[in-house]
């Protein structure tokens, strides 16, 4: 099942868009972030976590919000805005393997922008440059989750799988360097 948010003009004297870049999107998107203080899961949070050679390239931003719809509509409207036309819209579909939870999303021409959801029980943070991120270890365990989940797509587990080796590649170089210290 998939909800689809009309598109509406803001404003019918604005016809014309302006030129955003993606680095002007992502800003307006931290922004957000930090104001409310909502919490980046995903690969964004395990890139900011782990050393540069061991990052994945992103494109969106995931969030975690008690109120998902909200920010998905303020988001969408604060782009918008940036943009000066109607740009955005939104699409609300179900998580992957999970019919009942649903995921909100923000997409502009090139794709989508920011995914907002309901944070699992028992999520773990930690707070880097002002910043909410999902913990590394709880990653890592969502990350075992979705392999050993037979609702969920093979390309999903695939990233997951590439995600959770990249995490245990890091913790294994970082034992090896403990190792050669204490000798």
């Amino acid at each position: 099942m998939k909800i689809f948010k009309p598109h509406i003009a803001k404003n019918p004297f604005l016809n014309k868009c302006k030129k955003i870049t993606k680095e002007e999107v992502d800003n307006n998107i931290i922004q957000h972030i930090k104001k409310h203080k909502l919490t980046i899961h995903g690969c964004k949070a395990v890139n900011k976590q782990l050393p540069p050679e061991y990052h994945r390239p992103t494109q969106d931003f995931d969030v975690w919000t008690n109120n998902p719809r909200h920010h998905m509509d303020i988001t969408e409207d604060k782009l918008d805005a940036l943009a000066g036309c109607d740009m955005f819209h939104e699409k609300i579909e179900p998580f992957q393997g999970q019919p009942d939870k649903f995921v909100y999303r923000v997409i502009g021409p090139r794709g989508e922008v920011v995914d907002y959801a309901l944070p699992p029980p028992g999520a773990k943070r930690t707070r880097i440059d002002d910043i909410n991120y999902e913990h590394i270890q709880f990653a890592k365990k969502i990350y075992k989750r979705i392999i050993a989940d037979p609702e969920v797509d093979m390309q999903r587990k695939q990233k997951s799988a590439r995600d959770l080796r990249r995490i245990e590649a890091y913790e294994r170089s970082l034992k090896k360097w403990e190792q050669k210290e204490d000798t």
